[in-house]
């Protein structure tokens, strides 16, 4: 694993996946027992963390690199528990334990995009811990990289963008991810988000980095590409299925972004 320009190894220790109970909190006294990293993400729910006394809002998508030596006190709100994935480490160099000192974290917190990809590969870690522990911590180191790839690539994005908005806008990109053939006009989903239509589709922009009309699209075509690959359904069917107006729009929608007609993609991997 490359971090900071230098190659590491890691040791996994405890690690699991939680559905926070409703009296449950993260007391200060909670440090004490941290004597190694704890990558802390969220994958349900909300509330806050603070961190020597930094607030810090806790929302699907928020990945907290916790270390000695600091204060985190949590909470989550009543109405929508947390679930959190946990995942204890060292790192290695040489077969020895890199001192903490001797390391600085690429982050402290993040709010990364890609919330199912992070959850699959965390998930799969805490699987594969048990019977193949080397792979896993590999799988780990791999996660690793690819949070502070993503971290670096945004640290600088969308500058007075606050937290809440990132949120709304995310949990509104996984919506349409989730079931793309049925989402809800833009007006629907910026209303539901307390903005304007024009408000959310420039907030949408800053923070997927595509106007919310083209994510749709583009999920509804990748949606359309596994089941043409991985069903019998007819085109029309599919067409039907993921919301586009009739067959003949669909198939200019997906050769404008794939090069192909839907036939001549589904023929093509029947040759395969």
């Amino acid at each position: 694993m490359q971090l900071a320009g230098k190659t590491y190894s890691l040791a996994l220790a405890n690690l699991g996946r939680v559905r926070c109970e409703p009296t449950w909190h993260l007391g200060p006294d909670w440090v004490r027992g941290l004597h190694d990293y704890d990558l802390w993400f969220v994958w349900a729910g909300r509330g806050e963390m603070r961190i020597d006394g930094r607030p810090v809002v806790l929302a699907p998508g928020t990945c907290v690199w916790m270390r000695p030596g600091r204060v985190y006190e949590a909470a989550q709100e009543p109405t929508a528990r947390l679930g959190v994935n946990f995942l204890h480490f060292r790192l290695l160099r040489g077969g020895r334990t890199v001192p903490l000192s001797a390391f600085s974290p690429p982050f402290d917190v993040m709010r990364t995009r890609q919330v199912e990809l992070v959850d699959l590969m965390m998930r799969r870690v805490i699987e594969l811990s048990a019977e193949a522990p080397a792979v896993a911590a590999e799988l780990m180191g791999a996660l690793l990289m690819e949070l502070a790839r993503e971290e670096a690539g945004t640290a600088g994005d969308a500058p007075g963008l606050d937290q809440h908005h990132r949120d709304l806008v995310l949990q509104a990109a996984a919506h349409i991810r989730e079931d793309p053939g049925r989402v809800p006009p833009i007006a629907v989903l910026a209303n539901k988000a307390g903005y304007s239509v024009d408000h959310f589709s420039r907030v949408f922009l800053k923070v997927m980095r595509v106007r919310p009309q083209d994510y749709i699209i583009n999920a509804r075509i990748s949606r359309a590409r596994q089941l043409l690959a991985e069903s019998n359904l007819t085109i029309g069917l599919i067409a039907e299925a993921l919301g586009f107006r009739d067959i003949f729009f669909f198939s200019r929608q997906f050769r404008q972004r794939t090069g192909q007609t839907p036939t001549e993609f589904r023929r093509g991997l029947r040759r395969i």
